[in-house]
């Protein structure tokens, strides 16, 4: 059963889940959820499973809810504003766990909000780890432009092949000056319906928490 917790952010309350692993804490991990205008909440199914993995690896797993989701204050802000809370909530995690390594993910327009959280901190405070699933890197779906920032490090993207909100052509275009590795699902849609087994073998290859 996740703990909620509240921390203050820029306008007002900040909604945490917090879930703690079995046994010895090795590091921490903040995740943010998808869009909370189309019913993204940190229960998706995308989220939460990035959350089972930092979990099951002895990391205590932090999902805060985006403004315009729970119990947050404040309006949506385009993935400004709550970039600023994911900061805030890196920051808030960071102070409680000093000395354990940092891992983040997120998925689709929470892979764009902690990609910008990534690229806002010094690189000593990047996480160690990154996963970014469904980022959406240019116009998604004729609604909203995204300007995706460059990034590099030890970076987990993963892509549905058949995703039709955040095109995978796209991703390649953004990915290719930067020399990404890009994991693709074939056939597999933005929200990986039917996919969680292999996303899940995904990032078991890829996560290295010791």
């Amino acid at each position: 059963m996740s703990e909620q917790i509240f921390i203050e952010g820029s306008v007002g309350k900040i909604e945490i889940f917090v879930d703690y692993p079995q046994g010895e804490i090795k590091g921490f991990a903040v995740v943010c959820h998808p869009h909370p205008l189309q019913g993204g909440t940190p229960h998706h199914k995308v989220p939460t499973l990035l959350a089972q993995m930092f979990l099951e690896r002895g990391c205590v797993v932090y999902r805060p809810s985006f403004r315009d989701s729970g119990q947050s204050d404040g309006s949506h802000d385009q993935g400004y504003g709550e970039t600023e809370d994911t900061l805030a909530t890196i920051e808030y995690a960071r102070s409680k766990h000093l000395g354990k390594t940092f891992y983040a993910g997120g998925f689709s327009f929470g892979a764009h909000v902690m990609a910008k959280a990534y690229a806002a901190l010094p690189a000593p405070l990047q996480a160690k780890q990154l996963i970014l699933c469904g980022l959406p890197t240019a116009t998604v779906a004729n609604i909203r432009h995204y300007e995706t920032p460059k990034i590099q490090g030890d970076i987990l993207f993963i892509h549905g092949e058949s995703d039709d909100i955040t095109l995978l052509s796209d991703l390649i275009l953004w990915a290719q000056p930067q020399r990404h590795l890009v994991t693709v699902l074939p056939g597999a849609n933005h929200f990986f319906t039917g996919y969680l087994k292999q996303l899940r073998i995904a990032i078991t290859r890829f996560l290295a928490i010791a």
